[in-house]
């Protein structure tokens, strides 16, 4: 039996709409989502924000059995054991050196090597979806990424309960879903003409009675598609970044860490020269690590398109082989977005009928 539901006796106090949009971005009381400019520092601000809460707050409503604790939660604490596992192999790591203590340099430099491919792993894995997802907004004018703030209002957590509710906030993607994306907020915040750009690069045509009906098809295709493609492209760039880390130019990069100026305490020294001293150094050091970073990765990008001096067959060509076949993926990958829209844009503009020949309308 399905019984009504009821809000607290309708003892509910919902969030103020923000009068503007500017007032809306100053508080989370807009009780509307919207879309958010698709820039870098738009995506770090989403990132940090689902990252923070992924750690803080999701799991304690998870444990406490929280009426609110929903899907998106559950998915955003993905994040938690890939962080703290990735600090847990870097830490391993760094501690061949206590394990192999007749070469504690070789081993420490080893273990370094090992720690940064964890970083570089996650950097280029994570920054090989613009080379997808940008050239396939170009062609297509779909923007996978478009980022939204969703607003939604928490349920009470007792029956009865005088519900004072206020909006929470969700940093989520318009095509999160492939089949139920965020078309009403496509409308109130870009309009149609979202859709009639999308009609015109896929070869729609223009002036379309009902874009949006039209193209939404192609758009779920664009997004399965894009998809795939990102997945793909991100894993294999995430390995030439781990070929990166293991090349031996990074010694210039790992010495320059170790080497760097640390403040040393003279008697009677006041706090504004300790204070001056480490910035002054920390700025040094910022400057020489940051140049021998540059040159270690150029070094090491080298080594990984060449191969290493003495190498021979598969091991000298096997940096080079890689990274064109990665190259070539991610380009096989946004050609076939970009056909296949076009494609389908096209077989759906052509008029297939031939109006010269009889035809029975049933």
């Amino acid at each position: 039996m399905i019984k009504a539901v009821r809000l607290a006796d309708n003892k509910v106090v919902f969030g103020k709409k923000a009068d503007s949009k500017e007032d809306a971005s100053k508080s989370v009381g807009h009780a509307e989502s919207r879309i958010l400019p698709n820039t870098l520092g738009t995506r770090m601000n989403q990132k940090f924000q689902k990252t923070t809460n992924a750690f803080l707050q999701y799991p304690v409503k998870g444990f406490r059995g929280d009426v609110n604790s929903d899907f998106y939660e559950f998915l955003s604490m993905g994040i938690v054991p890939y962080l703290l596992g990735s600090a847990m192999f870097m830490g391993l790591f760094n501690m061949l050196k206590d394990l192999n203590p007749k070469s504690q340099k070789i081993a420490n430099f080893n273990g370094n090597k090992m720690a940064l491919g964890v970083v570089l792993y996650g950097v280029f894995k994570t920054l090989a979806n613009d080379l997808v997802t940008r050239p396939v907004h170009w062609g297509t004018g779909v923007d996978i990424e478009l980022p939204i703030e969703h607003v939604y209002y928490p349920l009470p957590k007792a029956a009865g309960e005088a519900a004072n509710i206020e909006p929470q906030i969700q940093q989520r993607k318009i095509y999160d879903s492939r089949e139920f994306f965020r078309k009403d907020i496509i409308q109130k915040d870009i309009g149609v003409k979202y859709y009639d750009n999308i009609a015109k690069k896929i070869g729609l045509g223009e002036n379309l009675n009902d874009s949006v009906t039209e193209t939404t098809p192609i758009i779920q295709s664009v997004i399965s598609t894009t998809k795939t493609a990102k997945s793909l492209a991100s894993y294999a760039w995430a390995g030439v970044g781990v070929g990166l880390a293991v090349q031996n130019d990074w010694s210039r990069f790992f010495d320059a860490i170790a080497g760097r100026k640390r403040h040393v305490a003279k008697p009677g020294e006041g706090i504004f020269n300790k204070l001056g001293s480490r910035m002054k150094n920390a700025g040094e050091n910022f400057v020489e690590i940051s140049k021998a970073f540059g040159k270690s990765f150029a070094g090491a990008s080298k080594s990984l398109w060449t191969g290493e001096a003495g190498k021979t067959g598969f091991m000298k060509h096997a940096g080079k082989g890689w990274l064109l076949f990665t190259m070539a993926l991610t380009a096989g990958g946004v050609a076939n977005v970009i056909y296949k829209a076009r494609h389908m844009g096209k077989l759906a503009n052509k008029d297939i009928m031939d109006k010269s020949k009889e035809s029975t309308v049933i």
